[in-house]
């Protein structure tokens, strides 16, 4: 009705583009149903006595006195018949014209303009084609261009430190991509399934590394690496995302339980590292080797029930319930607003699917070529393996978690990032460690659990200094700082460590 009573203002007026899809063309049906009657020029009631009804017809506007004859009255109304039939005659042309012309003029109007709150429906495969240039368009995909630097230098025999260099920089976007794969495939699937690839493909990188240290023999590498990546999320990760987060809110406050569950679940990690090695040390011709692969099958039905509790009967506990409303203060609505897109977007399954398979083959194959080439690094720069295994080799894995958890901090979700960093290292000492171990008895490679005693020592303490950050529900700044600052003093220790006082690790 509004767009049919202001005529050409109707067909160029904004509110007419804000109407909805069948709201536009019901308001258009209405106006072309009155275009005849809106076309009828007006008269003035103040000079006329006619009055027009919705055909045209003119009546007497009021009827005369009593005391005018009959014969007074019909020629009255003659005259007037006569008077507006020739004014219809002579303007008919004239309306049709403008009644063809406005009703061409507001169609035309109808079909050029849409609405600008109107959504058009999208496609499947558009939509993951958007999501898709997103992911791949981020800052740090740029680091794929070192990924030919790597795979050149390999063939074209460059040294080992061009080829560690480019294959190093280019697996920390392919670990991002993996990761985002996976978590844009979970959410398009149910909840348990979801929970069962994060839990799986959460810590691929560090498989993918393995396997292939394995079958190059650099057992020392791996057990270091494995070892390196628990103390990477636990002080640095978690100490840089208190650090961010304390800067910003004075105290962040988080349900301690399900942080407390991860510390158990890797105290028992670490526990099956202890017992081999306290064996080695206490009897001589002991079957070392065979007491870490039972352990490993032990502990791994250990992590079966540990995912059981998460995803299936306590899933409450893991949900963070402190940070409400009041907690949040207001500089964290961009982050909140940033996060709930993030969601909506989801990858189809599809090309969620094709992406993860086409980061696993690239992962693996850089991986290949930089685990090849770590012999001739520490060679060539003087290094320890424990050095190259528990501090540069944990980043590949660990740069895009880090970055997560430091985000989520500072967006005021301390939960999350401890979830990501303490959450991470349990996979690592429950599923991992005993992953790599049975795949070292598949490919006949004594791979077992026996550690140095100087690297139990690292992880024990570590593990006691979170615990005691964790168990009272909040985090400040200074907390975050004492956590990276002991995680440089494990990596001074690891530099000044040569292989031999590691027991070959």
């Amino acid at each position: 009705a509004f767009c049919a009573l202001g005529r050409g203002a109707a067909l160029h007026g904004p509110r007419c583009g804000a109407l909805s899809g069948g709201k536009r063309w019901a308001a258009a049906l209405a106006a072309l149903q009155l275009m005849p009657r809106l076309a009828a020029p007006p008269m003035d009631d103040s000079k006329g006595a006619m009055l027009h009804n919705t055909n045209g017809y003119c009546a007497p506007s009021r009827v005369s006195d009593g005391a005018e004859s009959g014969e007074s009255k019909g020629a009255t109304v003659h005259n007037w018949d006569a008077h507006y039939d020739r004014r219809r005659t002579t303007t008919k042309v004239t309306k049709e014209k403008a009644v063809r012309k406005i009703k061409l003029r507001f169609v035309a109007a109808m079909l050029r303009r849409k609405a600008p709150d109107e959504k058009v429906e999208e496609s499947d495969a558009v939509r993951s084609l958007q999501i898709l240039k997103i992911l791949l368009l981020e800052p740090i995909n740029f680091l794929l261009l070192a990924a030919p630097l790597g795979i050149v230098g390999w063939f074209q025999d460059w040294g080992p430190v061009v080829v560690f260099c480019g294959c190093f920089f280019a697996l920390m976007p392919l670990a991002k991509l993996l990761g985002d794969a996976t978590e844009h495939l979970a959410e398009s699937l149910n909840q348990t399934i979801g929970g069962l690839l994060n839990a799986t493909f959460g810590n691929a990188v560090e498989m993918i590394v393995t396997v292939s240290a394995i079958r190059r023999h650099l057992l020392g590498v791996v057990k270091h690496s494995l070892v390196g990546s628990i103390l990477s999320n636990l002080l640095l990760v978690l100490g840089m995302s208190f650090f961010v987060g304390g800067i910003r809110y004075q105290d962040q406050k988080f349900s301690g339980a399900a942080a407390l569950i991860n510390i158990t679940m890797l105290l028992v990690g670490i526990m099956s590292f202890c017992l081999p090695t306290v064996f080695a040390f206490s009897v001589e011709t002991g079957d070392i080797l065979s007491i870490s692969r039972l352990s490993a099958i032990f502990v791994g039905i250990g992590y079966c029930a540990y995912l059981v509790f998460q995803l299936h009967t306590h899933v409450e506990v893991f949900e963070d319930k402190v940070e409400d409303a009041e907690e949040l203060d207001e500089r964290s609505g961009s982050c909140d607003a940033l996060t709930e897109g993030e969601v909506e977007a989801v990858l189809g399954v599809p090309w969620a699917m094709g992406l993860l398979l086409v980061s696993t083959v690239c992962v693996s194959f850089l991986s290949e070529y930089m685990v090849d080439s770590i012999s001739g690094l520490v060679d060539e720069w003087k290094l320890s393996q424990a050095f190259v295994g528990c501090i540069l080799v944990p980043i590949v894995g660990n740069a895009c978690e880090h970055a997560s958890a430091v985000r989520m901090a500072y967006c005021n979700k301390v939960a999350a990032a401890i979830a990501v960093a303490v959450g991470s290292s349990t996979q690592i000492s429950m599923l991992v460690m005993p992953f790599a171990v049975l795949i070292g008895w598949i490919m006949d490679e004594p791979l077992d659990m026996n550690m140095s005693p100087m690297g139990l020592s690292v992880l024990f303490l570590s593990v006691m200094v979170v615990f005691s950050i964790v168990t009272d529900g909040k985090s400040n700044w200074l907390e975050g700082f004492m956590l990276m600052l002991a995680y440089c003093l494990v990596g001074i220790l690891y530099w000044y460590t040569p292989d031999s006082e590691t027991g070959g690790l």
